[in-house]
């Protein structure tokens, strides 16, 4: 599973003219951006590796939502919303559970052109292929 692949899968469910994977363009008034961020630690279960049946993506979602903060935030909490409690099917991966490190999504302030900003973390545990 890759950042692209959670872009898109997002993107099919947000409505944002403007998605980056890795990056955002802060020119952009209203764009989306999903990061990597730091994953849990590794897990060998017992018997080796070949035993595990579950990977990790962590995953920082980045909301870059014009200048007036109630519309950030509801855009935020939009996507927190689409995500939260559910187990979606990303890129062909069946997800075992999002783990979210918050229980809302977090105002980081705004930027130095003053549009708003959020950030959603969590990490998805999805089933191995093969």
């Amino acid at each position: 599973m890759t950042l692209t692949d959670i872009k898109d899968y997002l993107k099919a469910h947000i409505k944002c003219d403007n998605w980056y994977a890795g990056k955002i363009d802060a020119k952009q008034e209203y764009c989306i951006g999903v990061f990597p961020t730091q994953p849990p630690a590794p897990v060998v279960p017992i018997g080796g590796l070949k035993n595990k049946s579950y990977a990790t993506k962590s995953v920082s979602v980045l909301v870059h939502w014009g200048k007036q903060a109630s519309p950030a935030e509801a855009k935020a909490q939009e996507i927190f919303s689409l995500l939260f409690g559910q187990n979606p099917a990303i890129a062909g991966h069946e997800t075992i559970k999002l783990d979210f490190r918050t229980s809302e999504p977090v105002g980081i302030g705004t930027d130095d052109l003053g549009v708003y900003e959020y950030v959603i973390n969590f990490v998805i545990y999805y089933k191995k292929e093969g």
